[in-house]
């Protein structure tokens, strides 16, 4: 198991889905961590099921798509020494196709999902890089890498994410700083289950040679190595988490 102990991290959305099964890998793991979202009922029950389960973490109040907010909050820890670890699992989805999608939605999910990952990356980034080592985490999507009926700015958001990443990765490499993302397929989080249908879910099990969606928990092992030192050489690559859905083409059976 990774250890990583002594380390500061933060997780964007962190009350939800696979921020909140990022948090515990992470805490298991001996990092401190303070998990950031927009709902602070949420982050109140997120801290009350660690402490139930012997984990510590705290908690902060956060929209990623305010900058001011995302300053405040990522400028907190240079007090601490600096921000060790950042992972952005904050994002919203919606399902429309793409004539269809309203400019106000549009806006909505670029700028939480691309811009508000942007506000985060970039300011964690800059701590990161005075203290000459740091670990960013991006949480994107195969959504990001083919083009998927219906999901319209979701897609366009990723995809800008996994640019995101690499351009973090080429310019802050050098400065001991690892830039990784990670692309699931659809995970079985409570977002999945308000936009998937029976229908949407069996459209993708016909195509993924394991027929389910991922679990939270999986996505959080391959973000705690990539936050590890064993994934120290590991800089610029977008994981794909998907069963083989990315690696497959027509499946008969």
């Amino acid at each position: 198991m990774a250890d990583l102990s002594g380390k500061l991290a933060l997780v964007t959305g962190g009350a939800g889905g696979c921020g909140v099964a990022t948090a515990e890998g992470l805490a298991k793991a001996g990092a401190s961590v303070t998990i950031a979202d927009v709902k602070a009922e949420a982050c109140e029950a997120t801290a009350a099921d660690f402490a139930d389960k012997g984990l510590t973490v705290d908690w902060v109040v956060l929209d990623i798509a305010d900058r001011d907010q995302v300053e405040s909050v990522i400028g907190a820890f240079e007090e601490k020494g600096g921000l060790d670890i950042l992972v952005t699992t904050a994002a919203i989805a919606m399902a429309c196709p793409i004539l269809d999608f309203k400019p106000e939605d549009w806006d909505r999910i670029i700028n939480i999902n691309l811009t508000g990952t942007f506000h985060c990356c970039q300011i964690a980034g800059r701590q990161m890089v005075k203290k000459g080592a740091g670990r960013i985490i991006n949480m994107s999507s195969v959504n990001g890498q083919i083009a998927n009926e219906g999901r319209g700015a979701y897609s366009c958001a990723k995809g800008g994410v996994d640019m995101l990443t690499r351009l973090l990765a080429a310019e802050l490499g050098r400065h001991g700083v690892t830039t990784n993302a990670v692309a699931p397929v659809p995970v079985d989080t409570p977002m999945i289950l308000q936009i998937h249908g029976p229908k949407d879910r069996q459209k993708w099990y016909d195509q993924m040679p394991i027929k389910r969606y991922a679990k939270p928990e999986e996505v959080a092992s391959a973000i705690v190595y990539l936050a590890s030192d064993e994934a120290a050489f590991v800089n610029g690559h977008i994981l794909n988490l998907d069963g083989g859905f990315m690696s497959t083409g027509i499946l008969l059976d």
